[in-house]
Order: structure tokens, then sequence, then C-alpha cells
């Protein structure tokens, strides 16, 4: 199962100037509880969030997507 790469996301918003979960969620146009959620790791993300994310903070989606070790394709 993926799950966000949480310590990319937050690097690249510091870069932009985006210290909190809200200027996250504004730039991104998603909604903080979302994020909180992610950042907390108790939700997967949706293909809609990574788009968000990543037109946010031009983060590619092989960036944004970290694999569970457990469930790695062989």
């Amino acid at each position: 199962m993926a799950r966000l790469h949480t310590a990319i996301v937050k690097q690249r918003a510091r870069e932009a100037g985006d210290s909190t979960t809200n200027a996250i969620a504004r730039r991104a146009g998603v909604r903080e509880s979302t994020l909180n959620r992610l950042f907390n790791g108790t939700t997967k993300p949706s293909l809609d969030t990574l788009v968000a994310l990543r037109g946010a903070y031009a983060i590619s989606l092989d960036d944004l997507v970290q694999l569970d070790a457990d469930k790695a394709p062989a």
C-alpha cells in the first residue's frame, strides 16, 4: 500500500514559505483535515490529493508516494 511521503511535502512547503498545515492546505487546495490525517499516517492519499500537492510544490508523483516495505512489488 502507498502512503504520502510527508517529509518531502513538508520540506518543499517550508522552502515555499508554508510553515503550517493550513498554509499547505490553502496552496494545494485540499482540506486541512485531510492533510492532518495524511501527516499522522491515519489515511492513504487519494490521487486527487497527490495531484494537488504535485501542482502546488512541483513534486513528482513518484517522490510523493512511499510504498510500505512489506507490500512493495517484487
